[in-house]
């Protein structure tokens, strides 16, 4: 036996056993049950505030089969907050959405049946229907105001040539060569949902997403040239169009990146996201364009060291926007012609990272999802004024695990630049003792670390601190959170400060 890999083994036992052994008498979270929690999602609030839809994702064990996570929907009443499994857990379906008056919901569904269509169910139950046949399938849809109407997005299907080609065994495919378009289709339907009438409103270019006004008189749609990737990220403008004769109308200004838009209440203005200019490597900015005039604002405040990625509108004077500043993202009220902000949410006070949100229209109910340092995404309810209102516990486990503390630090780096992170302590930390330190970058860099649950597959934190490590999520510089300024300092310059900092 070589006598120097037997010492170096014993040493490696010992090192291994003298950092485990800090908090062998607690009870850590388990590779294994790190990968078994649970997550809310697809989160829908009905027009009446009285209840939400849900998803619930579930990762797949590692003896079963292949594929992605399990997918199960819940309905729950806000008053007696009793979740309702919605669908069976096989289903197979998605983008589950309330129609106009909150009777029915709409939701993608293939049923064994081919490609995924738009079908129809009352909220409470009982018999499904079919509301389009596409060919290719459907890859989104959204509600007519007015109740009987959908406008939907389907790819183009397959010319005969091609069919006969495929059937020929010329099945091969061309890299990004041979993407169909996404098209926008306007169907109605009677009182009894049956088929009166389904219109192409485009062809010759690429809808990736868009949105009615309330009249139902216009559709602001997200378009470019081609399917492609590229395209999505650099390419896309806002257009409007005409549900009646499909002409379309280019409103907004951006250059490079694009994020999500809303309609004014009275379908007069139109806000959305986007990057200042087209080197803002992330959406950053929020604008209000005046659809008759085609006059652009920007709201963003000229000092916000953040980022804004998400708009809507309380009213037809005051624009609602979410912004993701350092480790902690706000909710913030801006006049929609201009001021000062109201910052009605604030992550760092509540101690819950909430997503973006859904509310009713008076603006007296909101839902969320939430996440913090100890507790995985949750659903939230909120009234405006006081505290964050849990109504899920996914993941009860966790309350029964010692997890690592993790806390926000703030150090400079070589030029003085002050960089922020998330530091997870090992479980049973002693002051003064020296542990063994794993850093998790994460990529982009147009992306952030937030201080909320950090432990997944990829990075799992708290599993290492339940071995006895430090471990350390930076948001170093090019980062998003951090200000327009902050982003360009990776800008020709890869692999440069960015790695000073960590």
């Amino acid at each position: 036996m070589n006598p120097y890999r037997t010492f170096f083994t014993i040493l490696i036992i010992c090192i291994f056993t003298g950092i485990t052994g800090l908090s062998k008498a607690q009870e850590v979270l388990s590779p294994r049950e790190l990968l078994e929690l649970r997550a809310a999602g697809g989160l829908r609030i009905n027009p009446a505030g009285t209840e939400i839809i849900y998803s619930v994702s579930t990762p797949r064990g590692p003896n079963e089969e292949p594929g992605g996570v399990r997918i199960s929907w819940f309905r729950m009443d806000l008053a007696d907050m009793d979740p309702l499994p919605l669908f069976p857990d096989s289903a197979g379906v998605s983008g589950i959405r309330y129609n106009p008056s909150g009777s029915h919901i709409g939701f993608l569904f293939s049923g064994g049946f081919g490609p995924r269509q738009v079908w129809i169910r009352e909220v409470s139950g009982g018999k499904i229907t079919r509301l389009t046949s596409a060919p290719a399938g459907v890859s989104s849809f959204r509600w007519h105001p007015e109740g009987h109407a959908i406008a939907y997005l389907a790819q183009t299907p397959e010319n005969d040539r091609e069919k006969e080609l495929r059937d020929r065994g010329y099945d091969f495919i061309f890299y990004e060569e041979n993407l169909k378009n996404n098209n926008l289709h306007l169907a109605q339907y009677d009182e009894n949902w049956n088929p009166t009438g389904d219109k192409q409103l485009t062809g010759d270019v690429n809808v990736w997403d868009f949105e009615f006004n309330s009249q139902g008189t216009q559709i602001a749609a997200s378009i470019s040239p081609k399917n492609l990737v590229d395209q999505r990220y650099m390419f896309r403008h806002i257009y409007l169009i005409d549900p009646a004769s499909g002409e379309r109308t280019r409103i907004s200004a951006n250059e490079g990146k694009l994020g999500n838009y809303a309609f004014s209440p009275d379908g007069t203005r139109l806000a959305y996201t986007a990057s200042l200019n087209l080197n803002d490597h992330a959406v950053s900015q929020a604008y209000v364009a005046e659809l008759s005039t085609g006059k652009v604002v920007n709201l963003t405040p000229g000092d916000l060291r953040g980022h804004i990625s998400w708009v809507d509108w309380k009213d037809n004077k005051h624009l609602l926007y979410y912004s993701e500043e350092g480790v902690y993202p706000k909710l913030c009220l801006v006049p929609a012609k201009g001021g000062k902000r109201n910052v009605l949410l604030d992550a760092s006070e509540s101690g819950i990272v909430f997503s973006t949100p859904g509310f009713t229209g008076d603006f007296r109910r909101f839902v969320f999802t939430g996440s913090t340092p100890w507790d995985r995404i949750n659903i939230y309810s909120w009234d405006g004024k006081g505290e964050l209102q849990v109504l899920t516990d996914l993941n009860p486990v966790l309350k029964e695990r010692s997890l690592g503390r993790q806390e926000v630090i703030r150090y400079r780096a070589r030029d003085g630049q002050e960089i922020e992170g998330l530091l997870i302590h090992p479980v049973g930390y002693r002051e003064g003792m020296s542990y063994p330190l794993v850093v998790y970058v994460h990529g982009g860099p147009e992306s952030h670390h937030s201080n909320e649950w950090l432990s997944r597959y990829s990075t799992p934190g708290q599993v290492m601190a339940g071995k006895g490590y430090l471990v350390l999520y930076l948001n170093y510089r090019a980062s998003t959170g951090y200000g327009v300024d902050f982003g360009m300092e990776g800008f020709m310059d890869p692999a440069g400060k960015e790695f000073d900092d960590i």
